[in-house]
């Protein structure tokens, strides 16, 4: 190691005659590359190497320069022998910390080659614990002449040393390093703690956890612990003659200046002053929560200061943040409670109580605040009808602390509040009482209103089915005393699926609401009404005289629902159908109430809009709708069902240019069912849909294979029948589509017919429907035209193109006092609006005489020709000459507006 030292010297002119020792703050030694027999500079006066050296030097020089470099030579050797076996370790380190040279001693000492050391940490020479003020300390020498002495631990090879480390500034062969000299203090400070307890206390001090600093009057840091290292990363040398408030996170600042002007009188080691604020970090980067503790030695001659311990928080202030959250939870969940809750200890104070206790007990805020019991306690016992229970409830707990009560309390505006009475108990020792107070007048009224709504309908306000029954089974054990008579009367609403569907659930809620009052309005006080689900309700009219006089009420209901009621715009009647049954020996309340549903059923068979009284025989009826129900289910479903077709036919050229395709039941013993039978039940039965799909589908496939087979011209028109609820699927123009599609059927030969009383609301979803229909070049027909509400806007908005005028209309054509000019007023009508027209009914030659003088280009009915099955249409298409294509008037006249 001296020899590499020696050569590396003697290489640069620096080294020469002492200019190595010089300090960083001296003129800069030659650089470089000068030559070996320069003059090298002199040491200055204060420089701490003996001048006698330099002295000699200077002499050698004027005797020759061969002799005065051999004794600047032999100077620098001894120098450096002189420098390598210094007692004291000495490490050079460069910027980054990294060792870059270390004499013998400190190879000894660490127990390490230092040409193997050489750049390595020298962090790894110190105590984990110590790194942060070690790196702190080697960051602020580095910008001082001479850095202030630390207690480092070091690792030797006899363990963890207590070492003193100061550092000053070098060149190290052209590069600025710290030169660290290090002191074993380990034996010393041994020997001081075992001697004189100052030293020992100064270590405790370095050592503690807890910062501890001298804040003078003014509130300068005059010293501060090595902790603040630990804890905050300062350099404490750093922070001495700076303001404690510049380590203070800002909005802490003014509690702190408080603090101290609090400890500033006489706080003392016993009753120091204390506050939490928040310490920053050296970088700035965040506050950590400190607990300081100050105390005033202001007049103490050795001090003259505050003495300030700061403490970490952080757990605590976690801890205090999640108590805090905890009991903020907590007092919001029991004010959220329905109960009054009310703490007291064993003196009779109280301690607690939530917002529920004061608003049931009426406390105004003022006496809420009021630090005394006997007036709180006064106002509460002069609300109570009667203090006798409660007092009586105390002097139980005054005997026994352990006691648990309950007591009802009445006060004198009528509520009723239920008490209940535990002793609070912590760690089994009895601290207290705990009284929660509930409102059982808010409870008896819930009861009560669930109650209600157990037996009543929630949107018509009338008894519901389970109400209704159970007043039918006692007014039944009533009759059987008093040999008098009951009647039950059972209505269904006609059409309520439709006004639901085109007009929405909320117009059919106000439909139903308004035929709860009507059929309320027809009854007397002691008569029942009730709702039993969706749109049918029941009636229950007790102490009859007569038959006549139900019949009378069943007509007085329906003359009532005839009325029409204004649903989204539109005037819409809510007739029903009305079934009647009278009480018989033996008979139970849900037979008596079978009886009346089963002819309520018969009077929506008879056309509805009437009433019927149950007979014995109707009952063999319902079991055969049963039965028809399940046939016809296992008819849509397992293809029982085929299609007829009705020629349309040009009235003026004479030729069919298009069918109606109608559905017909081929039952297995009954034959064809007329579909006026089974489609309303379909309809009842949710399977209306599949037939309208059965029919569209196999009259597409038909027309197909009629035109591929030569006997039609591809202008033949299919017209085939829509349901109301189709309408509002937001898939129907995509099923339509994808069906017309797979049979290869030409769309814009396809018409769809709606009813008009089946569109009474232009719902947005049938709008969509419509339009994408005939944007597809599919026409729609507005069938049975003339019978139904619909307005010119109305018509205008669902953009059909074809009328159907109904038969009612046609077959009063050619009859004395004919109403012709109401069949001319439509096709008149529908001529202006550019809408084509097909007459229905024609049956007579008069009906078809008259259609063709009113300018009516299509028309079906049985003179024109009965609906066919398929094979016999085929045969009338075959009888025509194939070669005269099929005229479409429709066609030819369709609208091009779509």
């Amino acid at each position: 190691m001296r020899d590499q030292l020696l050569r590396r010297m003697s290489g640069d002119a620096r080294y020469h005659r002492g200019a190595w020792w010089r300090r960083s703050s001296d003129p800069a030694p030659t650089e470089p590359g000068t030559d070996a027999g320069s003059e090298p500079a002199a040491p200055s006066e204060d420089d701490h190497v003996g001048s006698g050296a330099g002295e000699a030097a200077d002499a050698g020089d004027q005797a020759g320069s061969d002799s005065g470099n051999q004794a600047a030579s032999d100077m620098d050797a001894s120098i450096v022998d002189a420098f390598l076996h210094l007692p004291e370790p000495v490490v050079l380190l460069d910027h980054e910390g990294n060792i870059v040279w270390g004499n013998r001693s400190a190879e000894r000492t660490f127990g390490m080659d230092i040409d193997e050391a050489v750049g390595q940490s020298g962090l790894t020479l110190v105590h984990p614990d110590d790194h942060e003020l070690a790196f702190r300390s080697l960051s602020s020498v580095q910008g001082k002449e001479v850095g202030t002495p630390i207690e480092l631990r070091v690792k030797s090879t006899q363990g963890w040393r207590l070492t003193e480390v100061v550092g000053t500034n070098v060149n190290w062969f052209g590069e600025p390093v710290v030169l660290i000299c290090m002191r074993d203090l380990t034996e010393r400070r041994r020997y001081e703690l075992a001697s004189g307890r100052e030293a020992r206390f100064r270590t405790l001090v370095h050592h503690a956890a807890s910062i501890i600093m001298l804040v003078s009057p003014l509130g300068t840091l005059e010293s501060v612990s090595g902790a603040i290292t630990r804890c905050l990363g300062y350099d404490p040398e750093l922070l001495e003659q700076r303001p404690l408030l510049d380590i203070v996170d800002r909005p802490d600042r003014g509690k702190l200046a408080a603090a101290l002007t609090a400890a500033s009188r006489h706080a003392t080691s016993a009753h120091p002053v204390g506050v939490r604020i928040g310490l920053l970090r050296h970088d700035g980067s965040e506050a950590i929560p400190f607990e300081l503790s100050i105390v005033d030695m202001l007049d103490d001659p050795t001090v003259e200061g505050f003495i300030v311990s700061a403490h970490d928080a952080t757990a605590q202030a976690s801890a205090e943040h999640e108590l805090s959250e905890t009991l903020s939870l907590l007092t919001a969940t029991l004010d959220s409670t329905a109960d009054g809750i009310l703490v007291i200890d064993n003196d009779g104070h109280i301690t607690s109580f939530n917002g529920r206790f004061a608003e049931i007990w009426q406390f105004p805020p003022d006496l809420v605040a009021v630090d005394d019991e006997a007036i709180k306690l006064a106002f509460v016992l002069e609300q109570l009808v009667s203090t006798d229970s409660f007092f009586a409830t105390w002097r139980a707990i005054l005997e026994d602390p352990s006691h648990e009560t309950s007591d009802t309390l009445e006060f004198k505006d009528g509520r009723v509040v239920e008490l209940f009475s535990k002793p609070q108990r912590v760690e089994g020792e009895i601290v207290g009482r705990v009284w929660s107070f509930r409102d059982a007048t808010d409870r008896i009224r819930l009861e009560d209103e669930l109650e209600y709504r157990a037996f009543h309908d929630p949107l018509t306000g009338l008894a519901n089915k389970a109400l209704f029954q159970d007043r039918l089974e006692h007014a039944l054990a009533r009759i059987e005393q008093t040999g008098t008579h009951l009647a039950v009367l059972f209505i269904d609403l006609d059409d309520f699926k439709i006004v639901n569907d085109s007009l929405g659930h909320g117009e059919g809620d106000r439909l139903l609401k308004r035929v709860a009052a009507q059929i309320v309005d027809c009854l007397r006080p002691l008569d029942t009404a009730a709702r039993l689900g969706g749109d049918e309700f029941a009636v229950l009219i007790e102490d009859i005289q007569s038959r006549e006089d139900i019949t009378g009420v069943a007509e007085r209901i329906l003359g009532s629902l005839r009325e029409p009621i204004l649903l989204a715009g539109k005037p819409v009647t809510s007739a029903g159908s009305v079934g009647v049954a009278f009480d018989v020996d033996g008979i139970t309340s849900e037979q008596l109430l079978r009886n009346a549903d089963i002819a309520m059923y018969k009077a929506k068979e008879h056309g509805r809009n009437c009433y019927e009284v149950y007979r014995d025989e109707m009952h063999e009826l319902v079991l055969a709708r049963v039965e028809l129900e399940d046939e016809l289910r296992v008819a849509i479903l397992g293809g029982n069902l085929i299609t007829h077709y009705q020629p349309i036919v040009d009235l003026q050229h004479h030729a069919v240019v298009g069918f109606e395709a109608l559905v017909r039941w081929s039952h297995p013993r009954g034959g064809l069912v007329d579909p006026r039978l089974f489609v309303s039940i379909a309809e009842e039965m949710g399977l209306v849909g599949e037939i309208d799909s059965f029919v569209l589908r196999s009259a597409c496939q038909q027309a197909r294979r009629w035109i591929d087979d030569g006997i039609a011209g591809r202008g033949l028109v299919m017209s085939t029948n829509l349901s109301a609820g189709q309408l509002l699927d937001p898939t129907l123009a995509d099923r339509i589509m994808a069906e017309v599609s797979d049979a290869g059927f030409d769309p814009a030969s396809l018409i769809l017919e709606i009813t008009e009383s089946e569109v009474l609301t232009d719902s947005e979803t049938t709008i969509r429907n419509l339009t994408a229909l005939r944007g597809q070049g599919i026409r729609i027909a507005l069938d049975d035209f003339g019978t139904g509400f619909s307005s010119l806007a109305h018509l205008d908005r669902l953009q059909i193109d074809i009328v159907k005028i109904d038969k009612s209309f046609v077959q009063a054509l050619g009859t004395p006092g004919d109403r012709r000019s109401m069949a001319a007023a439509i096709i008149q009508l529908a001529r202006t609006l550019g809408y084509d027209t097909i007459a229905e009914g024609v049956e007579k030659p008069a009906h078809e005489e008259g259609l063709r003088l009113l300018g009516c280009a299509l028309a079906q009915g049985y003179r024109l020709g009965r609906p066919k099955d398929a094979s016999t249409t085929r045969a009338l298409l075959a009888a025509r000459d194939s070669r005269e294509p099929l005229v479409d008037p429709l066609v030819q006249s369709h609208r091009t507006d779509v």
